[in-house]
């Protein structure tokens, strides 16, 4: 190779690289490869034709595009005295000025600004605002002087569950769980009836799921007179979910996605959606966004409603948090820098938040077609005989406006509909929406409007909705409203059914401070007028008050503005204890029917062995008195109950459980409401936790289930190897999962028998221990072992039988040692005294 092209190639080599803890930028990177790929280009010209030595470019090779004259630099950047520890590519003109991309001044920290950008796509540095800068050419670097306002603010992300570590990929195994739900009651037992015994009902809900997706089958079913009453199908349905495009596939039996101002119903047919549950971390409500500057590197601390949620250390400059840990809701943040002095600056920040509301960008959407289900829960297969279509969407136009549309139709029938949602600044946000509607001839409009204000204490929560003309959707087409009605409204004058939608909604509630602390008064009323004419008014109100420690009042009243004898108050007293025991006593008036009543509880909680019980008294016209516990054990949660009501005694029992068929085993377990992982450690008696608690130990074949984990989120499965053999060996002992919708995971910890393990303890000729940290190993196989103290080595790889050793010894020889192994499962072997000669 050419002196000239290794010169320059060590060149940019070394300005890429004079700083090893620095972080290179992305066009440094490249840089590197340049060099790589000059010194080879320069070698083959150079053996055409040798270059003087002082023909080559002192600073650096020229490339392609660069302006005639300017030499490519790579530079430590310092901004405000402070090493950024990136290496950034730069360009320098005759003149002596730089030259940078776009993105290479964003990487290192620099704000690019648009109109700075030239012809040819980079940015002078002379043209940004706020900046001012000179080379040190010993060192390698530029050092920056720049306002707040012409630097990258630092981006932290103050969402718990974004720790940068890569998510696990959702995974699924193949199973099936069982669910069931039995109920027995007796009859009265104060009749004297032979056959006190009503029978047994029962509510299941069967999964069968795999890769491809799962299959849902619910039904109920009743027992009697040692005959089956009967079976009545819920649901059967097929759904498959995309993790990565956030969509989910369902078949079967659905409910159609809407939006406030629609009606949802019961489908047979499919259905596709966008799932935003599927990722946790996913923000999709905007956010408030905070700016802000640190003179000095500090400490930054994020309350939200008054509880810390944050807390990091940064460096001097201007920093972004994003992603504020609040709810859905009005409430307020607070921001506190405090520098090694202790100084604090602290910043309040008051924000809403609505759910109506997404992030810019975002679009949210379901389709569905099918036929409309009727009589759910009465009938296994009334479905209509026409077919139906729906579509949602929603988007987030900007951070502050939401777009809304729906449209559906069929049999007919044609509706569509637009809204928009946005905020109120701090103060709250609002929604509108119109959709009109056309079946048989017959046009009809819908009106929509919400209203959500929060100031101090005070809240307003408001909607009003108008229908005129004949305005229809799917629901009220679909409907079946001659039987509905002969099912509810059979005796003489009885109000008519009406399925359209109705002709007026009117709701508002208020939550109004009081003049004393730690207290709350809601005021609602709601008004519907239905299509045919009938009209329902109701108002209510509550009180609370916290009286002191565990203990608070609560009292409520409301009203039928429409029939007066309809009306009911209710006045108690409530203590919490610290046992988790609940006592509560007080009086209500149910339409003039006066009652006091006392109630004294124990509930249990959703860990193995909680119990609780409850005894409850209420007296006035009909006494009301009854007794239950329950117990939540291994495989199912069981209650019993005894009420007295009048003259009436009845005894009931209702047991809850699961059946679980993965991971080559049969489990009874309590309710899996969601998804479940079977734990196969291959030892039993093994502790398993599940987030840090613990669920119970492996069985006789080293398997557990954990019945609580929930789908498309990360969680964390931890075993003790306290309890392992000693002869066991184990990788790891925790486990990250996210389960797929509603299935089990088969986590293997792989711990099996180390196999070919000992404590040999080495003496050398003259009867003493071995030098602790001698080196052996194994002849014929090469597993090494070390000499510990007194002599004693523990060595993995041994055969049955005989053994020979070879180890190391100090001045550069060597001894050797024969002994005989026999495996002994479950216990240490040690072989004692080996001579090494």
């Amino acid at each position: 190779m050419s002196t000239s092209a290794t010169r320059a190639s060590l060149e940019i080599l070394a300005r890429c690289g004079d700083d090893a803890p620095r972080r290179f930028s992305t066009r440094a990177l490249r840089c590197i490869g340049l060099a790589l790929w000059a010194i080879a280009c320069l070698d083959t010209a150079g053996r055409a034709q040798e270059m003087p030595l002082d023909a080559a470019p002192v600073a650096a090779i020229q490339v392609a595009g660069q302006v005639a004259g300017a030499q490519g630099l790579q530079l430590a950047v310092y901004i405000n005295d402070v090493n950024t520890d990136f290496v950034g590519t730069f360009e320098q003109l005759p003149d002596g000025s730089l030259t940078a991309e776009p993105d290479e001044l964003e990487e290192v920290g620099i704000k690019p600004v648009k109109n700075a950008i030239r012809p040819d796509g980079s940015i002078h540095l002379n043209d940004l605002p706020g900046i001012a800068y000179h080379v040190v050419p010993d060192t390698q670097s530029i050092y920056v002087t720049a306002t707040d306002a012409a630097r990258v603010p630092r981006k932290i992300d103050l969402d718990a569950r974004r720790t940068g570590r890569e998510r696990p990929k959702p995974s699924a195994s193949t199973g099936a769980v069982l669910n069931y739900s039995l109920y027995s009651s007796s009859n009265n037992l104060m009749d004297g009836d032979l056959k006190p015994f009503q029978g047994i009902s029962g509510g299941f809900d069967a999964r069968f799921f795999s890769p491809f997706g799962t299959l849902n089958q619910s039904f109920t079913a009743s027992f009697s007179d040692s005959e089956l009453q009967g079976v009545r199908r819920l649901n059967t349905t097929w759904n498959y979910s995309d993790a990565e495009r956030l969509i989910t596939y369902n078949a079967g039996d659905l409910v159609s996605r809407g939006l406030p101002w629609t009606r949802s119903v019961y489908l047979g047919g499919m259905q596709i959606e966008r799932n935003f549950s599927l990722r946790g971390d996913l923000v999709t409500l905007p956010m408030p966004v905070v700016s802000g500057s640190a003179a000095v590197p500090s400490t930054l601390d994020v309350y939200t409603q008054n509880v810390k949620t944050y807390s990091t250390e940064i460096p001097a400059g201007p920093f972004e948090l994003s992603n504020f840990p609040v709810i859905s809701g009005a409430g307020e943040a607070q921001v506190v820098l405090k520098d090694t002095l202790g100084r604090e600056t602290r910043t309040t920040l008051p924000f809403y938040t609505s759910s109506e509301q997404l992030v810019k960008g975002l679009l949210d959407f379901s389709a569905e077609i099918g036929f409309p289900r009727r009589g759910y829960g009465n009938e296994s297969n009334d479905y209509s005989s026409d077919i139906f279509g729906t579509a949602t969407a929603r988007y987030g136009l900007t951070n502050w406006l939401t777009l809304e549309s729906h449209v559906e139709g069929g049999a007919d029938l044609l509706n569509g509909g637009i809204g928009a949602a946005f905020p109120l600044g701090r103060w709250g946000a609002t929604s509108l929406a119109v959709a009109g509607s056309r079946h048989d001839g017959e046009t009809g409009v819908l009106v929509n409007g919400s209203l959500e204000l929060r100031y101090d204490t005070w809240t307003l929560y408001g909607r009003m909705q108008r229908t005129f003309g004949d305005y229809d959707d799917i629901a009220s087409v679909s409907a079946d409203s001659e039987r509905i009605r002969d099912q509810f409204y059979y005796y003489p004058g009885a109000r008519i059914f009406s399925a359209r939608v109705p002709r007026s909604i009117d709701q508002v509630s208020f939550s109004l401070p009081t003049p004393f602390s730690r207290s709350s008064i809601n005021l609602s009323f709601t008004q519907i007028e239905m299509d045919n004419g009938e009209r329902n008014r109701a108002a209510s109100a509550s009180y609370s008050q916290s009286l002191f420690k565990n203990t608070s009042l609560h009292a409520s009243a409301f009203t039928d503005l429409d029939d007066s004898d309809n009306f009911g108050v209710y006045a108690g007293l409530s203590v919490s204890f610290d046992n988790g025991i609940y006592a509560s006593t007080g009086t209500d008036d149910n339409g003039g029917d006066i009652a006091g009543f006392a109630e004294v509880a124990k509930y249990a909680t959703t860990e193995q062995g909680s119990y609780g019980w409850a005894a409850r008294t209420s007296e006035g016209k009909t006494p009301n008195r009854s007794v239950s516990g329950s117990y939540r054990g291994k495989i199912a949660h069981v209650d019993g109950y005894v009420q007295q009501y009048g003259d009436a005694a009845r005894v009931s029992g209702q047991i809850d459980g699961a059946i679980a068929v993965a991971g080559g085993g049969v489990f009874a377990t309590n309710r899996i409401d969601d998804a479940f992982a079977v734990v196969n450690v291959g030892a039993p008696g093994v502790e398993v936790k599940s987030g840090n608690n613990v669920v119970g130990h492996t069985n006789g074949s080293g398997r557990l289930i954990v019945p609580d984990l929930n789908s498309w989120e990360t969680n964390q499965i931890d075993i003790d190897p306290q309890n392992l053999p000693v002869d066991a060996a184990i990788g790891d002992t925790q486990s990250i999962i996210v389960p797929a919708n509603q299935g089990g995971v088969v986590v293997d910890f792989h711990v099996k028998e180390a196999g070919g393990g000992a404590i040999v303890t080495l003496l050398d000729a003259n009867g003493k221990p071995l030098a602790a940290g001698l080196l052996g190993k194994i002849d014929g196989s090469g597993n090494t072992f070390v000499v510990g103290y007194d002599g004693e080595a523990f060595v993995q790889g041994l055969a049955p039988g005989e053994n020979l050793v070879s180890i190391e010894l100090t001045g550069g020889s060597s001894c050797h040692a024969a002994f005989a192994y026999r495996p002994q499962p479950g216990n240490q072997v040690s072989i004692r005294n080996v001579v090494c000669q």
